[in-house]
This record gives structure tokens, C-alpha cells and sequence, in this order.
């Protein structure tokens, strides 16, 4: 079985929010303890989360993973990306999570790590209902790449300079795609909350 090391990305600045959305609530949950809660069912190598805020890193930790503290999180997506590489093991392959995307399945995580175990140099991402999202396995070879990212530099520049090795597994449920960036995407993610 391959080692992924799972990487969640908890320390943007929300610039399109009026607060931190991370801190925003969905059915009396914290946005981002749904993706900390879903990753917990899987069986990663090891899960790095990467954030500014010290509640954050606290529940991290709380849940058994490995909290990183970005105190130059200013400085944009890219220093997140290379602190987590940084600390984390030798890993086969590394799958970044956005921490505002609170609606990630279980069997969608699944999805993508199994079709990684057949692909293991192949950059894995999902798509639902044919727009590209998140989260996205890097393989170990593409480490470097990653790590020489500037400012707010995100993993979608190394997918570009990499096509040929990009494997899209097709997601069904288009709602797992949401990642909360405005007040009417929370609004959108509240209602959603509610019926799921």
C-alpha cells in the first residue's frame, strides 16, 4: 500500500470575506473541523494541517495529526504548501485539502487514493460534473516543484507545466465541490448543510 501523506491547507487570509470564513458555522460546526473529521475516517500515512490559527492547530493535534504553525501565511498559498512539505515524511504522494471545502465524502477520498495506488507518479485530482477541483495528490517526484512555488503560487501551476501526467476521476456530486471564498457561497453552503 502506498504512503500519502494527507495536507490541509488552514491558513489563507479570506480576502473576499468580511471575517475568517474558517471560523464561520455550518449546522454548529467550524468549516474547517468537517474536512479535519472526514480525513480522520481514512487511513493516511500521516495528516499535516497547516494554519495561523491556534484553535485550529489545537483541534489538529486534538485529532492525532501533525499542526504547523504559518506564521507568514501573508505571504500566500505557496508558504503553506512548503511547510507542510517540509515537515512531512517520505511519502509516495501528497494530497492537498482546502480547508474550506467543508462536503468532501469519504468514498471521494477513496476514490482518488485508489486510482493513485494504479497511478503512483500520476498527479490525481477530481472533477464534478466536469470543473476541475479539490483535493489533488502530487506524486513524491513532484515534491521539488512544490516546494519551489512562490507568493500565492498554488499547486495548479505545477498541474499546468504537467498535463501529460494528470489523471481526472469523475465525481457525480457536484455540491463536494463547493469551497466557501464569499458570504453568498456560505450562504449557498448553509442551505446545503441543512439537507444533506
Amino acid at each position: 500500500m502506498l504512503r500519502i501523506s494527507a495536507i490541509v491547507m488552514a491558513s489563507g487570509m479570506s480576502k473576499r470575506m468580511m471575517s475568517d470564513k474558517l471560523h464561520l458555522k455550518i449546522n454548529d460546526k467550524y468549516i474547517y473541523e468537517y474536512i479535519l473529521e472526514t480525513i480522520k475516517e481514512c487511513d493516511f500515512y500521516e495528516t499535516i494541517v497547516v494554519a495561523k490559527n491556534e484553535d485550529i492547530l489545537r483541534k489538529a493535534e486534538r485529532l492525532g495529526y501533525k499542526g504547523i504553525k504559518n506564521p507568514r501565511y501573508y505571504l500566500g498559498q505557496s508558504e503553506s504548501i512548503k511547510a507542510a512539505l517540509r515537515s512531512s515524511k517520505e511519502a509516495d504522494g501528497f494530497m492537498f485539502f482546502v480547508a474550506d471545502q467543508p462536503f468532501i465524502k469519504l468514498t471521494t477520498i477513496q476514490k482518488l487514493c485508489s486510482e493513485f495506488e494504479y497511478n503512483p507518479s500520476k498527479i490525481v485530482l477530481p472533477y464534478y460534473n466536469g470543473t476541475r477541483g479539490n483535493p489533488v495528490i502530487f506524486p513524491f517526484h513532484l515534491k521539488e516543484d512544490l516546494l519551489n512555488l512562490k507568493e500565492d503560487q498554488g499547486g495548479k501551476i505545477v498541474i499546468h507545466n504537467n498535463q501529460d501526467l494528470v489523471i481526472g476521476v469523475d465525481i457525480q456530486t457536484e455540491y463536494e465541490n463547493l469551497d466557501i471564498d464569499t458570504i453568498d457561497d456560505y450562504e449557498k453552503a448553509k442551505k446545503l448543510g441543512i439537507n444533506l
